[in-house]
């Protein structure tokens, strides 16, 4: 049996969570292992620009991360990367098979609209998650300012 232990910052707490695995090595293949990919909007033509439309976080940036691998995901980083603007770290709790999390709202980064804003959205971007796939992390985004 394998133990994780992972320490993740979110909303003013740490939160630990412990990740145990039983078995063999997994195999060739990718057989049993997570993968993480950002998820777009379903709409035609809006990519990962998904905002919030109303309410008091209007205009924040949704992030989605989806698990479509095999096996669950451990905690990992989400980074949004803006161009101009720079990237914002965005803790990613654990994420079961087949299973979808939004991530906390981001702010736009006020240089980033120039009139636009382009940005990269990468899953586990610190590379914390064997995955079977580490290809299909990443996905780039454009907002009309």
């Amino acid at each position: 049996m394998h133990t994780r232990l992972f320490s993740v910052f979110l909303a003013g707490a740490i939160l630990e969570v412990v990740v145990s695995s039983c078995g063999g090595s997994g195999g060739a293949g990718g057989a049993n292992k997570a993968d993480l990919v950002p998820v777009p909007d379903t709409r035609p033509g809006f990519g990962f620009c998904r905002l919030v439309e109303s309410g008091p976080d209007k205009g924040k940036l949704k992030v989605f991360v989806k698990n479509q691998g095999s096996a669950a995901a451990p905690a990992s980083i989400t980074t949004i990367a803006f161009n101009p603007g720079g990237p914002i770290a965005v803790p990613t709790g654990p994420i079961g098979v087949g299973m979808t999390i939004e991530l906390t709202l981001v702010n736009f980064p006020a240089p980033c609209f120039n009139p636009d804003c382009d940005f990269t959205i990468c899953v586990d971007s610190g590379n914390a998650v064997d995955e079977s796939d580490e290809a299909n992390n990443c996905g780039n985004g454009n907002c009309l300012g």
